[in-house]
This record gives structure tokens, sequence and C-alpha cells, in this order.
């Protein structure tokens, strides 16, 4: 049976503020901003292989998002404005992001 706090219900991109809201099985929103998803990318160029090799991403405050692509039944891709878009957020690790962020 999947986990109801890692099951997404509904995504909303809010363009105008920034945020992305995610509507979660268990009665949850989680609602992260555009710049902290984007400084918390998971992908390899942000974060690296190892914890040694993890960038620190500034200077995005004004990123927006172009695209919110499903990847299976897992996770989404987000492409950003900047033309950054390899990072795949998990379920899991949009829930522990939202769950981080204080609302």
């Amino acid at each position: 049976m999947p986990d109801p706090r890692t099951q997404p219900l509904e995504i909303r991109p809010l363009m105008i503020s920034r945020i992305l809201e995610v509507d979660w099985a268990d009665g949850h929103t989680s609602r992260l901003t555009f710049e902290r998803l984007r400084v918390e990318c998971p992908c390899a160029e942000c974060k690296g292989h190892t914890p040694d090799q993890a960038r620190v991403i500034i200077g995005k405050e004004a990123v927006s998002l172009v695209e919110v692509a499903p990847v299976g039944n897992y996770a989404v891709q987000l492409h950003f404005s900047d033309g950054h878009n390899t990072g795949i957020f998990t379920w899991e690790y949009l829930r522990l992001l939202g769950d981080a962020c204080v609302s």
C-alpha cells in the first residue's frame, strides 16, 4: 500500500507568487518557492556524486518554472527559466523539502 505522505493528489505551479503547491493524500499541502526548488535541485550537476562535490547555488530569486513534466508515477522533472532541467524530484524528495518549510 502506498504511503499517503508521498502520494500527490495535485501539483499547482502558482506563477505570480512563484510557489509550487503539492496536495498530498494525507491532507497536507506543501508550498515550495521556485527559488528553493532550483537551489535544492537533486541532480548530479548541483548535488554532485558525493557530498564534497555539491555546489552552492545562488542568485535564483527570480527563477520561474517553465514546465512540470511527469516522470513515471514516482517523480516530476522541473524545467526552470534559467535553462536548468536535469533534476528529477521524486515524491519523497518533494515531501521532504515541503516538510522542512515553515508556511
